[in-house]
């Protein structure tokens, strides 16, 4: 008996030092590919960022920026400060440069129900749900409450503009119906360009929301063509924002993949992890407020981005693969501006 008490102890003691060796190798190699705060990083941000309050002003954006003829913004899905932030790019962009044609991760049916909201004399609530219900079958994590209230104050602000200079929404993604063996990103370009041409648009600006990954304007070491790639490599000048997150939380609605917890959020995927871990983010950290929202350029002159590639490598635990930027690019070769969301709180399903 005294023996078997012991194999038991040993085997228990084995165990947890297994454990806490992992845990131990688990948080080491973590704080090693976030790297320490970089001085000539955090130099160089401290004279190029923008804390957004109530709006977006242009304190970040040169000629160059004004001549692009594409600008996206890129989420990882569930964090209620981006549907904020959509809206006040989308705001900023219009007043300024008179963009008003949203291209949308959607297709053209949803898209339609969109527009026909968007048209509506009497802003038919009913039309909206069908559209938010709708995005749940592509991305669950952005059909909520925030999407709702978002395109109910695109509407209000829609009243106020001349009908020539009203948004409108373009789908580009691919149909439910289509099984083509076009990859989604190429059929993405091919459905854009094809609304272009149609709709006789070769003269005007665009503006969309977008995942992560399709607004990357070069491929990564996977060597998948990205949305903003094959857009780059066609001649069309696109500017990409990205957004990352630090103490905030993500809609994680339940689905029969993975376990959810009941109130559906979850507040340990972030950018500096455990489960997510962006290289360089404790550089954007050392900048930014609690319950804030900063905007920082990364392409301005002597820009130590232009020759690094901290924020664009990333390495995900759980969701999502490992982003490995290809040997001899840089940051600024995948995106030109970053969102930093401290404290932003998960979206919630549509009441």
């Amino acid at each position: 008996m005294k023996k078997f008490l012991k194999i038991i102890k040993f085997t228990s003691i084995t165990i947890l030092s297994i454990c806490l060796l992992f845990i131990l190798y688990f948080f080491i190699s973590n704080k090693l590919f976030l790297e320490s705060k970089n001085e000539n990083n955090i130099t160089y941000l401290m004279k190029n960022n923008m804390e957004i309050s109530s709006s977006i002003n242009d304190k970040l954006f040169d000629d160059d920026f004004y001549k692009s003829k594409v600008f996206l913004l890129g989420e990882i899905h569930g964090y209620a400060d981006n549907q904020t932030l959509d809206k006040e790019l989308l705001f900023f962009l219009n007043k300024n440069m008179g963009v008003k044609y949203y291209i949308a991760e959607m297709d053209s049916i949803t898209a339609k129900k969109l527009n026909d909201f968007l048209t509506d004399s009497l802003k038919n609530q009913e039309t909206l749900k069908e559209f938010v219900l709708a995005i749940n079958k592509r991305i669950p994590q952005q059909s909520s409450q925030e999407l709702f209230d978002k395109w109910n104050d695109i509407y209000d602000y829609n009243q106020k503009l001349t009908d020539s200079s009203k948004i409108k929404v373009i789908g580009v993604d691919k149909n439910f119906h289509d099984h083509s063996k076009v990859e989604r990103d190429a059929a993405m370009v091919i459905n854009f360009k094809n609304s272009i041409k149609n709709l006789k648009l070769e003269n005007e600006k665009f503006y969309g929301l977008f995942g992560y990954f399709h607004v990357l304007q070069n491929i990564t070491e996977n060597g998948k063509q990205t949305f903003a790639s094959e857009l780059k490599k066609s001649g069309i000048k696109t500017t990409s924002f990205v957004s990352y997150t630090l103490d905030s939380e993500m809609y994680l609605p339940k689905n029969p993949q993975y376990p959810t917890p009941e109130n559906e959020r979850v507040d340990w995927i972030n950018a500096d992890g455990p489960l997510q871990l962006v290289k360089g983010i404790n550089d954007l950290k050392e900048l930014s407020k609690p319950n804030s929202i900063t905007l920082f350029k990364l392409n301005a002159k002597n820009s130590p981005f232009l020759k690094s590639q901290h924020l664009i490598s990333i390495k995900s635990r759980v969701f999502g693969e490992n982003i490995v930027p290809q040997k001899g690019t840089f940051t600024t070769d995948y995106f030109q501006y970053v969102f930093l969301l401290k404290n932003s709180k998960a979206l919630t399903r549509l009441n």
